[in-house]
């Protein structure tokens, strides 16, 4: 069963009756006081409150201002109605409805086992019939007495309200000791069952209240707009709570197969080439890769040439040369482009369009060396 938090009258009705009496002793005698059987007290099995209903008048935490000194728990095992036996206490035992069915001419027992049921029939008719209330002739069920006296449903409402006697001689049943043919009834038709009952001793807090001042979370607007920020009581500042957790976002499938390749590559011994030169030469991104430098594709492949610094100097004069040659006139099998090739136009400084530019870098810088060999 979920915890129930008490209502605004349970708490005000513990509270008043803690300043008029100074201590509740036992909290069945306020539950009793107050007509609330189910005020301050809790079963571990049952449907009575829980003992959280007690947190919102005893706070758990430190930075609330303590009404109530601890309480003492009260535990006990008890006897407690099951459900069938419940609808008994507040409707009348079976045999009682079984004999005021019966007309004074009697009834068939297949007119009352339509009416009752098999089961219901067969269990009041037992008891009825251990009563004496019920006599059978040739199949008819006739009554022996006029009037009855419900004492099961008398029983049963002392079970609910805990009396203390009747507790005690279900106690004595359970030993095995001598009890009323009444209360073995209860046992032998399961009508109660054994449950741990807790109740409380209450006392007075350091900072008892009859009536609980809410303490301020939040400065809100409306508090800065009326002023009355300065008189709010704010709740301490919890620093070890926990905050709320962070929503995380996933891989996205395509980049965690990029990233299994790139770390197949990487065991294998490659190395990757430096991607983070945004800013490249018309040289590196165009002409190196021998792309005509009239070739409209220059101004297509959303190219944003710079302003500042709009030219670079740093290019390789002999490669420069070379890749001028074929862009001019060919060499190395190529017939090249047969145009007046322009240095101010490899010079000019763009962003770089594709990477393909790094990779020209690279075989350039690569060829430098005096023995190139892929890393073992």
């Amino acid at each position: 069963m979920a915890a129930t938090q008490p209502s605004a009258d349970v708490e005000g009705a513990l509270l008043a009756h803690l300043n008029a009496n100074g201590e509740i002793p036992d909290s069945r005698a306020l539950a009793s006081y107050q007509e609330t059987p189910r005020l301050p007290h809790h079963r571990e099995h049952g449907t009575a409150w829980r003992r959280p209903c007690l947190p919102r008048v005893v706070p758990p935490r430190p930075d609330e201002p303590c009404l109530l000194s601890c309480p003492q728990d009260i535990t006990r095992e008890a006897w407690v109605l099951t459900d069938e036996a419940k609808g008994y206490a507040a409707g009348g035992s079976r045999e009682v409805h079984l004999v005021a069915a019966i007309p004074p001419e009697g009834a068939s027992r297949a007119a009352l086992k339509e009416e009752f049921g098999d089961v219901v029939f067969d269990i009041a008719r037992k008891a009825a019939a251990k009563n004496k209330w019920i006599r059978f002739e040739r199949g008819i069920v006739l009554r022996t007495v006029e009037d009855t006296t419900d004492e099961m449903q008398e029983l049963l409402k002392r079970v609910e309200n805990g009396e203390d006697e009747v507790q005690e001689q279900l106690k004595r049943l359970e030993k095995g000791k001598v009890v009323p043919d009444l209360i073995k009834e209860l046992k032998r038709r399961k009508l109660v069952t054994k449950e741990k009952v807790i109740w409380y001793s209450l006392k007075k807090g350091p900072e008892f209240v009859v009536k609980r001042k809410t303490l301020a979370t939040d400065v809100t607007r409306e508090h800065l707009k009326s002023g009355d920020w300065k008189d709010l009581e704010f709740k301490d500042y919890n620093y070890e709570a926990q905050g709320q957790p962070i929503a995380i976002g996933y891989s996205q499938p395509l980049l965690e197969v990029r990233e299994a390749i790139q770390n197949i590559f990487l065991e294998m011994g490659f190395s990757e080439m430096p991607t983070n030169m945004f800013v490249e030469s018309s040289f590196w991104n165009f002409d190196a890769l021998f792309q005509p430098q009239q070739h409209p594709a220059r101004d297509s492949h959303d190219t944003f040439f710079l302003k500042a610094p709009a030219t670079t100097t740093q290019l390789p004069d002999d490669y420069l040369e070379k890749v001028k040659q074929v862009h001019q006139s060919g060499g190395y099998g190529s017939k090249g482009y047969g145009y007046d090739w322009k240095r101010d136009e490899a010079e000019k400084n763009l962003l770089r369009t594709h990477t393909t530019a790094v990779s020209a870098r690279m075989l350039y810088k690569l060829a430098q060396e005096e023995h190139f060999a892929p890393n073992s």
